[in-house]
């Protein structure tokens, strides 16, 4: 029986043969349907994307897809037959169907062979032994000689196998000939696939130093620390202000965070920067210099009164002088920079603050002259605190007071001794001046008495004279003062006359000038010789000593219950000039002083 089971096994060899080509060419097949279907598609996506600039979304999902469909054809037409075993009844009665004249033959050889190899003997089986020997041999001729490749259609699989050939061809000729196009797609899924993460998973963009001022030609950094970030790079995007020019860097990202520094900034420019699909909010640097004083001038303008044109001094003056309410007005120019509104500031010696007038890079100010004063001109420019002027502009302000009119009484002498008939008619000549105008000229008069035992009250009177328009210069006179006096002048009054006059100051107030006094002694007809001063030999300073009582007649008798109470005065000798003209009183004074006595004590 060993020669049937040898028969046997050279058919299950046939048969596994058989199984084993067809597993070889569905390996093969399934390979050309995996690269003809993963390759077409992948390579579709490339050109689409290549064509058109797919969006995010669709690029990833497209991609994904592909990726999917790849997995799935992987499975389905190469690892499932990879792992398929081969059987021989299944690859037998394929053969049988395939060949056509072969109906149940190899499957009965096998069959039967095997229960002929297993008998112990063929009595029992109930067959022709030899029969069943026939059939496997010729079963076994027959399997032998098959081809497996004239029972398969290969055409198919021969086919794929071409067009997986053509697309592996097609991608090794774009790997070679246009490798950027190939990474610029690998650059743009990863981008994408980034984009979507951060939709998906947003990342936070953290931007230092944000909106800055700096000086020409200072250092910047700028930096972005990105929070969550998947990406290997972000890009620093720079606008020109003036020129709109766009420059762009890309940064490594290192520790999510990345650094650019401007060594030296000469425009301003706004920044932002791009991590995939997400931007920044955009930040200003703005480069200025600190403001540079170029023209100053002052325009002075005087007040009304004094009728003076307004006067422009041109350049910076460190003291500026002119008179009491004059107002002035200070403009000023700078170069390099505008000007603050608010920062711009003038700073007084008290330390209150007076803003400035700006507009662009000019300047105003307005004050009036009342009082010594300094001022410090603070400026800055448009950009802020760390853009003022280095050093501030200081002037001080002087004041010169408006001076009282100056006024001359036309008398060669100022002390007079008169008749009272004569000073009834008295008239005093004058001469005002002032600088920007005499307005009123006036006259004040005082009478007294030369001694205070005479008892008479003191009288004050005035005159005065408008002047209009005012004028510089004053010449008047002022005739009978004391013609209609009540009660008119008596001996022993002492008349002090004062001319004044008032300028035309309408800002600070009318300023008073006054003139040297004029002294006037009214004295009797027999007393006209004396002068004022040489009265009784000095006796007005004698006088002065004694006390006033009730008294019954005159001074020179002893009143009763009268007690001196001062220290006696010592009448001082007085010398008589040798010149008649020059003495102090004419010849027989005895009776003369004896009358004036009597004048002081009243006696009638």
């Amino acid at each position: 029986m060993s020669d049937v089971r040898e028969l046997r096994e050279s058919i299950v060899a046939g048969v596994r043969r058989f199984g084993a080509f067809r597993k070889r060419w569905i390996m093969l097949e399934g390979g050309a349907r995996f690269v003809v279907g993963f390759l077409g598609a992948l390579l579709v996506w490339f050109l689409l994307d290549w064509a058109i600039k797919l969006p995010m979304w669709p690029l990833v999902l497209l991609f994904a897809a592909i990726l999917v469909a790849g997995v799935v054809l992987l499975i389905r037409f190469v690892m499932l037959p990879l792992f398929r075993r081969i059987e021989t009844e299944r690859e037998a009665l394929l053969l049988e169907k395939l060949h056509g004249r072969l109906d149940n033959q190899i499957i009965g050889s096998l069959q039967l062979g095997e229960e002929l190899a297993k008998a112990e003997s063929p009595a029992t089986l109930g067959y022709s032994t030899n029969l069943v020997r026939e059939l496997v041999q010729r079963t076994a001729r027959t399997v032998g000689d098959l081809q497996p490749a004239e029972l398969l259609d290969l055409r198919l699989a021969e086919r794929l196998l071409g067009g997986a050939g053509g697309l592996v061809a097609v991608v090794l000729l774009l790997l070679i000939a246009a490798p950027g196009v190939v990474q610029q797609r690998v650059d743009r899924l990863r981008d994408a696939y980034a984009g979507v993460l951060d939709t998906l998973f947003p990342v936070e963009l953290k931007v230092a130093p944000g909106d800055v001022a700096v000086l020409r030609g200072s250092p910047v950094k700028l930096s972005v620390q990105v929070v969550g970030a998947r990406r290997r790079q972000v890009e620093l995007v720079r606008v020109d202000d003036k020129s709109k020019a766009v420059t762009t860097e890309t940064l490594a990202l290192a520790g999510q965070a990345a650094q650019f520094d401007v060594a030296a900034a000469e425009k301003s420019f706004s920044y932002q920067f791009r991590y995939g699909n997400r931007i920044s909010k955009p930040h200003s640097v703005r480069v200025g210099d600190r403001p540079e004083l170029s023209a100053m001038h002052y325009e002075l303008a005087y007040p009304a009164y004094t009728g003076v044109p307004a006067r422009t001094i041109v350049g910076f003056v460190p003291r500026l002088q002119a008179l009491s309410a004059t107002a002035v007005q200070v403009s000023l120019a700078v170069d390099k920079a505008e000007l603050h509104p608010t920062l711009s500031h003038v700073r007084w010696q008290d330390g209150s603050r007076q803003p400035l007038n700006v507009s662009g890079r000019f300047a105003t100010f307005s004050f009036s002259i009342d009082r010594p004063e300094r001022a410090t001109i603070f400026l800055a420019s448009t950009l802020g605190p760390g853009f003022e002027m280095k050093e501030p502009v200081s002037f001080e302000v002087l004041v010169d007071r408006d001076q009282a009119p100056k006024v001359e009484i036309l008398l060669r002498n100022r002390t007079l001794t008169m008749f009272a008939d004569a000073a009834a008619g008295f008239g005093l000549n004058y001469v005002a001046e002032d600088d920007f105008g005499v307005a009123e000229v006036g006259l004040e008069y005082r009478i007294d008495t030369v001694d205070a035992l005479l008892g008479r009250s003191p009288r004050n009177g005035t005159m005065s004279r408008l002047i209009e328009p005012a004028r510089d210069r004053v010449k008047g006179s002022f005739t009978e003062i004391f013609k209609s006096l009540s009660p008119p002048l008596e001996p022993g009054d002492r008349i002090t006359l004062t001319v004044t006059a008032k300028d035309n100051n309408t800002e600070s107030g009318p300023s008073l000038g006054r003139s040297a006094p004029v002294q006037i002694v009214i004295v009797r007809p027999d007393l006209a010789g004396f002068q004022e001063q040489q009265f009784g030999f000095g006796a007005e300073s004698a006088l002065g000593g004694l006390k006033k009582v009730k008294r019954a007649t005159n001074l020179l008798v002893d009143p009763e219950k009268s007690i001196r109470k001062e220290a006696a005065i010592k009448v001082e000798r007085q010398e008589l000039k040798a010149r008649a003209g020059q003495e102090g009183f004419p010849s027989g004074a005895e009776e003369s002083i004896g009358d004036y006595f009597r004048l002081l004590s009243g006696e009638k």
